[in-house]
């Protein structure tokens, strides 16, 4: 009876153990940050679709003009809900139609996105820092440093 019991723990046990580690793996890949180059930063411009401010994650739609006359829509991850008030940034900031400069670090396979570092609101100048690093809070270009 007693190495039943024995058995039927050490079961549980390792039941218990493969399930967390097959949750601990989803959880670190969600969390990775290699589809973007943080060692560069661009700023596009243009004029906001949508925004998403969501968790986990935020979500910023921009509509840019190319030179050549052509639209792309670029979509970029930013921080969730909770960091985004912490830092200050309030939903109703961010509308449809908003002119904005966006700097984000772009995605590695060249597609039209990124991570949010930081816009600015054409019409106020305001910067909205998103916590995607790369740059400090006032710091619109994206600088590093003082």
């Amino acid at each position: 009876m007693i190495m039943t019991d024995l058995r039927k723990l050490a079961l549980r046990t390792l039941a218990g153990l493969a399930l967390a580690g097959s949750v601990g793996g989803a959880a670190f890949a969600h969390h990775s940050y290699s589809m973007f180059d943080r060692n560069k930063t661009i700023t596009i411009e243009g004029a906001v679709r949508a925004w998403e401010m969501t968790n986990p994650h935020s979500y910023l739609w921009v509509t840019v003009m190319r030179k050549d006359g052509v639209t792309e829509v670029w979509g970029m991850e930013g921080a969730g809900v909770s960091a985004l008030q912490r830092a200050g940034v309030r939903k109703s900031e961010v509308k449809p139609g908003d002119k904005v400069k966006v700097n984000l670090h772009p995605l590695r396979d060249g597609r039209t996105g990124g991570q949010l570092v930081s816009l600015v609101l054409d019409s106020t100048g305001r910067v909205v820092n998103f916590g995607g690093g790369g740059g400090q809070p006032g710091r619109p270009d994206g600088a590093e440093g003082q």
